[in-house]
């Protein structure tokens, strides 16, 4: 397959016919906006993505410190990274927040060893390496599966050893085996079925528990029982799994139904069962839990007597180990952690699980390049640990299941920046300490204007029912009765943001929010604004509880209350809801000698090596850092090519990334990554690149998702601009994140970070080739060249200008 070196050689001859044409600068193009691609890629591939282990893998945040520009270059508005070094002065001083380091990898791209002893001989290692089959995990839980737990019970019993938990992805589940066997994994901890084949190989501890085996079908397809007929369909299964075998052996009991053993996992065929892309596949009730918290089309047929006691895999000799696991096992069976439960503090401990309540929300909890993030979900980390707990987290659906599922005992915090209301506290909730203070305004579209109450005459106000929000209008009204406004509620499903994207759009007149979330929609946006202060002073947010949980609620006072922990909050905050917008000026300058950075030399070396256009890169390279080797993102990225510390690690790179050459070539190592994963798809080697770029903004998963979203709205899944790209934008819209395997995605990052990069690209390639024929034809002078060419070069422009373009 080629890469992008061949594949941009397609437009080579129309950036020649630009530069042959002056390449005048077309003043009225809007910053980032590129030309439209063409649409005529091979036909969408009917092959749904397969995991591969990119849960662990993915993270690579883009995003450069946005104060990159000294303060010094502010002045004369020429403070751009023209194609200098970073000087003193140039960074944002360190994040306080430690970087990400999760102890999950795909089993890869971890720095394995071979043992096959005993639990002795593992306590010598000092590690328990859990192996997992990816399929079963990578995706953003809206609740907990069997899977979660199975991996987390394993966490749990790896400490009380006194061993590191080190968990491993593995592509598929026939690896497994195959892999403890030969020494490369301690525990298989993926809810494995125990049945006669593999007892010969391995050995289990205790049942965890049983899993029924599922025929999947969509919806809308009618019930199946043994003995119908399915003639004409086809089961697809994974080959070489258990699910083949079953599905062999039950066709008998479906006359005239064909079993084809394909590649793809249970996951991803259940997908394509969802996608209306094939009749049926046969998966674990396990994995069905899962794939059905974000796919609502899906109908499990039980398949008869066909259920398995599931159980830890180890290897046969392991008789110490095993003892060990049962131990655990019986515990965990004892304890019933997983149960509904309105217990205090005491019962918490007991289970060794907290389970909070929060919405899929770019505050709260949500997943970018691989790496679930969310202020709330920091912080409840955070507490969870100082507990000495694992935390759960579980998605509420709407805004107002919130609240019941703290009173129904299936969560024991509700976190999901919500206020702390009289009409809460009196339904039986109680709060922790206020963390957060923020006014409420009327917001409304740019340009409109609220200059006082009376201005709401025969507008209409649309609110959540069960929001603060609502509380505060209507308290609102009883003071000023004069007031002739209406007021629409909108459905409960929908967030904040989602009221404040349909306000955008013209779809909602006004709505009211706090300042803090239109803070946040501000990082990508400028098309609502608030229009009127209500100055409402008691607008708080906390954490609720139930009322009878005081020893929990206690614990909550201490933990915001420690003055770490203010310090971490305060850093939380910046980091979540204060960062500047991610904005990039656009490069238009070239240096005396020809160089559109400080690092061409560098990139040159490694895109020779990783065949990759380097002017791409250099674009791409400004784009994440300005071209300042101390940057450092908002959640820990940092370089040139803002490598997060995880990633550089996994792809063998775990020294200084601050280092220029250390970035440039791990930035080089997960764009080879990702650039295939879209190989043997169809996808034309221009929009291979596209895409690798989208992957590494936003992760590889979200790309997947959105490829998925555009084939079911009749877009080309193969052809990124005016296709994917959209897709990757409705993206941040409830109605479509909620059936995507990766949730919530900030689709307009991504969307702009390609398309300014694209644009990028053209003008380096364009200025380039121009100051090469103007080399070729003998030495320069500035009188003697185009205009559109002496404004774009160093040595052409006046001194004050070249101070700051070097």
């Amino acid at each position: 397959m080629p890469h992008c070196l061949r594949a941009l050689i397609q437009i080579l001859p129309l950036l020649l016919l630009l530069a042959a044409a002056g390449c005048q600068k077309d003043t009225d193009r809007q910053p980032g906006d590129p030309q439209q691609q063409s649409a005529d890629s091979p036909a969408a591939s009917a092959d749904a993505p397969s995991a591969t282990g990119d849960r662990a893998r993915e993270p690579a945040e883009r995003t450069a410190t946005e104060g990159a520009t000294s303060d010094k270059g502010q002045s004369g508005g020429l403070g751009k990274f023209a194609g200098r070094a970073a000087r003193e002065g140039d960074t944002r001083p360190e994040a306080v927040w430690p970087p990400d380091t999760t102890g999950e990898y795909p089993i890869g791209a971890y720095n394995n060893y071979i043992e096959t002893g005993d639990l002795d001989a593992i306590k010598k290692r000092g590690k328990l390496r859990i192996l997992v089959n990816v399929a079963n995990t990578d995706s953003l839980h809206r609740a907990a599966t069997p899977q979660d737990r199975q991996i987390e019970r394993a966490k749990r019993m790896a400490e009380f050893l006194e061993l590191e938990p080190v968990v491993l992805y593995v592509d598929r589940y026939d690896q497994l085996i195959p892999l403890l066997i030969e020494g490369k994994g301690d525990l298989i901890a993926n809810h494995m079925a125990i049945t006669d084949e593999q007892l010969q190989q391995i050995g289990f501890s205790i049942p965890v528990g049983k899993s029924r085996y599922l025929l999947l079908s969509r919806k809308d397809t009618p019930d199946i029982k043994e003995g119908d007929s399915l003639r004409g369909k086809t089961v697809h299964v994974t080959r070489g799994s258990h699910f083949e075998k079953i599905a062999k052996e039950k066709a008998a009991e479906f006359p005239g139904v064909k079993i084809k053993a394909v590649d793809a996992n249970d996951v991803a065929l259940a997908e394509q069962v969802s996608q209306g892309k094939i009749d049926f596949t046969i998966t674990t009730e396990s994995a069905y839990g899962m794939i059905s918290q974000y796919r609502d089309n899906l109908k499990a047929n039980v398949m008869g007597d066909v259920d398995r006691p599931m159980a830890w895999g180890l290897r046969k000799d392991a008789a110490d180990l095993k003892e060990a696991l049962d131990r655990a096992v019986r515990h965990f069976q004892l304890t019933k952690p997983d149960d509904r439960s309105i217990g205090d503090l005491d019962e918490i401990r007991k289970r060794g699980l907290l389970r909070a309540v929060t919405r899929n929300h770019p505050g709260t909890y949500f997943m970018w390049k691989g790496r679930v993030m969310g202020y709330e979900y920091e912080l409840l980390q955070k507490f969870a640990k100082e507990l000495g707990v694992r935390l759960e987290i579980v998605v509420a659906p709407t805004h107002k299941e919130v609240f019941t599922m703290i009173r129904d005992g299936k969560a024991d915090i509700a976190a999901s920046l919500i206020s702390a209301t009289t009409t809460r506290d009196e339904a039986g909730m109680d709060f922790g300490p206020p963390y957060m203070q923020e006014e409420v305004s009327i917001v409304g579209r740019k340009h409109d204007k609220i200059e006082n109450l009376q201005d709401l005459d025969g507008r209409t106000i649309h609110l959540l029912r069960s929001s603060s929000q609502y509380e505060v209008l209507m308290k609102l009204l009883q003071k000023h009765e004069d007031i002739d406004v209406e007021v629409e509620l909108v459905p409960e499903e929908l967030t904040i943001p989602q009221v404040l994207d349909r306000v955008a759009e013209g779809d909602y007149d006004l709505t009211i929010a706090d300042d803090v979330t239109v803070r946040l929609e501000h990082h990508w946006r400028d098309d609502i604004v608030n229009l009127y202060n209500l100055t409402i002073e008691d607008n708080v947010y906390a954490w609720m509880v139930r009322d009878s949980n005081q020893k929990l609620l206690q614990a909550i006072n201490k933990f915001f209350n420690d003055p770490e922990n203010i310090k971490f909050r305060e850093s939380l905050f910046i980091k979540y809801f204060e960062e500047p917008k991610r904005t990039r000026d656009e490069i238009e300058t070239l240096s005396e000698k020809g160089e559109i950075s400080p690092y061409d030399k560098l990139v040159k070396k490694y895109a020779e090596e990783y065949d990759f256009d380097w002017r791409l890169v250099v674009a791409q390279m400004f784009q994440e850092s300005s071209f300042n080797p101390k940057a450092k993102s908002w959640v820990g990225a940092r370089g040139l090519m803002q490598v997060m510390p995880d990633t550089g690690k996994q792809v063998g790179e775990s020294k200084n990334l601050f280092d220029p050459e250390t970035s440039v070539r791990a930035g080089f190592k997960y764009l080879e990554w990702l650039h295939r994963k879209f190989e043997d798809k169809g996808i034309s080697p221009e929009n291979m690149m596209w895409f690798t770029l989208a992957s590494y903004n936003a992760g590889l998963g979200h790309v997947y998702d959105a490829q998925d979203l555009a084939e079911e709205k009749g877009w080309d899944r193969n052809v990124w601009f005016g296709n994917v790209e959209n897709a990757m934008l409705l993206l941040s819209e409830k109605k479509y994140y909620s059936k995507a395997r990766y949730g919530y995605a900030r689709g307009r990052e991504p969307y702009e970070y390609v398309r300014k990069i694209s644009q990028r690209f053209r003008t380096y390639a364009a200025l380039l080739e121009a100051y090469q024929r103007q080399q070729e034809v003998g030495q320069i002078t500035c009188p003697g060249l185009p205009s559109w060419l002496r404004e774009h070069l160093t040595s052409c422009q006046p001194a004050a200008t070249q101070a700051f373009a070097l």
